[in-house]
């Protein structure tokens, strides 16, 4: 392997170069060391994951990204649900309410933030621009930690996996990543005594997260928890603490605004009602909930569910070691280029990096025990996706511990602060990273081409059908759930083409009386083909 014969050769680069110092004062070390590193760090990131979506616009794919982007269009209108279609459950989409509303499920936080490039027709700015946050800060709180040689490895290892893949999409989790890094990095200012704003921000960042992804939000604030209450115990600082408390509360607030302007009770959650109405085992939980939906589900969610069904009847607590070893080596690979010697390598950091570190290990293995309760496919690693930093600052730690632990000087102590022993050795193994990364790169390019393939020769399909009309789509035997058709805007009524589900000729029938104004045609997608539909007679006379 590439990695494990430049690990060998760095270790033998390391040792010849026992007891000299790396040029921390040189160029580069300057570069690292200066105040924009950071910022330069998440802009080319930005700009790499931008050209991994392939697209200055990449439309929505998969069912969650479209229901974020929903929201966001009504948010951009001022408000925060449309009107229930006709007939909604030909209208139903994965992750939409469409009765007595149309509105996204998911918490509001995420569907803000894209609203704000929605207004310029550019969601995909926000996405990028948390997407440079992320390694930007991952950089400066890695910095902060070790040195600028650790944290620009780091950042080139994060080009890998859920990271790369899922960062240039318009999941949540682009969102949350994001924001945990922030709170992390104000609370290591905060715990320094830099004062209480950084506090605040931490507050702030979290309140955000909780009102993004609720469940994790609560995974993260334990191990924050932990270390604010222990600070302000110590020194006695209630007025800091008070004011964070206060503005975390205010950000938290959009929740039962949410819920009241949706569903009309500040109780409940919109989330809520979709799980009643399509999906009730869709919780943490073990074992088979044979609670039934409320509501007919839409032709994705059909295909979805017996596989999630077969994932929910082994979810047991009997199968918990099972089920855990499968989801450990599964975020493995989603978050290392090369698993078992960079797990390795985690645990000699794990050993060597500063104990301020542990808050990150910590929120890690917090968050993956939280999601052992959900039922959910081994592959859906994107769960943990704002952990994989942790793990791959680890790995790098351990490659610098040991490079420069066979460079140092007789008796001296390896340290990540002291000069860089071992500079040559750790450049060689950071180049290594590199090509990884680049080929990662373009795989992801070449799948996100993929993707929007299917999605975009059907809106060129659609594009051909002349308004207004009504397009009732057939799925083919092969047809992907992931990947919707039927998807609708906040602002259907006036839209050119509605895009419902076949619902056979008499609920067809039904809703074209409905619209007598729209011409009626149907999407075949087994053969890729739009046709005049023209109801049975038996429809026609009914």
């Amino acid at each position: 392997m590439i990695f494990v014969a430049a690990l060998i050769v760095a270790a033998v680069i390391a040792f010849f170069d026992r007891g000299r110092d790396g040029d921390t004062t040189g160029p580069i070390g300057r570069a690292l060391a200066s105040g924009w590193a950071p910022l330069v760090v998440g802009v080319v990131s930005a700009g790499v994951l931008w050209w991994t979506w392939g697209r200055l616009q990449p439309p929505p794919v998969f069912h969650d990204e479209i229901s974020y982007l929903l929201q966001a269009r009504l948010f951009v209108e001022g408000r925060w649900t449309a009107p229930s279609p006709p007939m909604p459950d030909m209208f139903a989409q994965a992750h939409v309410i469409v009765a007595p509303v149309m509105a996204s499920k998911y918490p509001p936080g995420h569907s803000l933030l894209l609203a704000l490039g929605a207004l310029f027709g550019a969601p995909a700015i926000v996405v990028i621009a948390l997407g440079g946050l992320r390694f930007g800060m991952t950089f400066a709180l890695a910095r902060r930690l070790t040195d600028g040689h650790v944290a620009l490895v780091t950042c080139l290892g994060l080009l890998h996996g859920d990271s790369l893949r899922w960062g240039a999409s318009y999941f949540s989790e682009t969102t949350t990543g994001a924001l945990l890094l922030v709170g992390w990095y104000a609370l290591a200012r905060w715990h320094d005594g830099h004062g209480r704003r950084w506090l605040t921000l931490v507050a702030l960042a979290l309140g955000w997260c909780a009102i993004t992804r609720p469940y994790s939000a609560v995974l993260f604030a334990v191990p924050i928890g932990w270390v604010v209450l222990r600070r302000v115990v110590a020194t006695r600082s209630w007025r800091d603490l008070a004011l964070a408390v206060a503005v975390g509360s205010a950000v938290t607030a959009v929740i039962p605004l949410w819920s009241a302007r949706t569903t009309g009770d500040w109780r409940l959650w919109p989330a809520t009602v979709y799980a009643r109405d399509y999906m009730p085992f869709d919780r943490p939980h073990f074992g088979v909930d044979s609670t039934l939906p409320r509501r007919s589900l839409p032709g994705d969610l059909e295909a979805l569910i017996p596989s999630l069904r077969s994932v929910e009847r082994v979810h047991t607590v009997a199968n918990l070691p099972t089920i855990a070893s499968r989801r450990i080596a599964a975020f493995a690979n989603a978050t290392w280029q090369v698993p078992l010697p960079q797990a390795a390598l985690a645990l000699v950091g794990f050993a060597t990096a500063p104990a301020a570190a542990w808050v990150g290990v910590v929120t890690a293995a917090t968050l993956f025990a939280g999601y052992l309760a959900h039922p959910t496919w081994t592959r859906w690693t994107i769960y943990y996706m704002e952990a994989s930093p942790v793990l791959v600052f680890l790995a790098v730690c351990g490659i610098a511990a040991m490079l420069r632990g066979l460079a140092r000087a007789p008796g001296a102590r390896t340290l990540f602060h002291a000069p860089a022993r071992g500079s040559r050795a750790f450049a060689l193994v950071g180049v290594v990273i590199l090509l990884y990364a680049q080929h990662d790169v373009r795989l992801v390019r070449h799948l996100e081409a993929d993707h929007r393939a299917y999605q975009e020769d059907f809106r060129r399909t659609l594009s051909s059908v002349p308004a207004p009309a009504i397009l009732f789509v057939r799925h083919a035997p092969w047809h992907i759930a992931d990947l919707s058709l039927i998807t609708n805007g906040p602002d259907w009524p006036d839209a050119p083409v509605w895009v419902v589900a076949d619902g056979g000729p008499a609920r067809d029938s039904a809703l074209l009386r409905m619209a007598p104004t729209r011409r009626a045609f149907i999407y075949d997608e087994a053969h890729s083909r739009v046709e005049p539909y023209v109801p049975p007679a038996t429809a026609r006379t009914q």
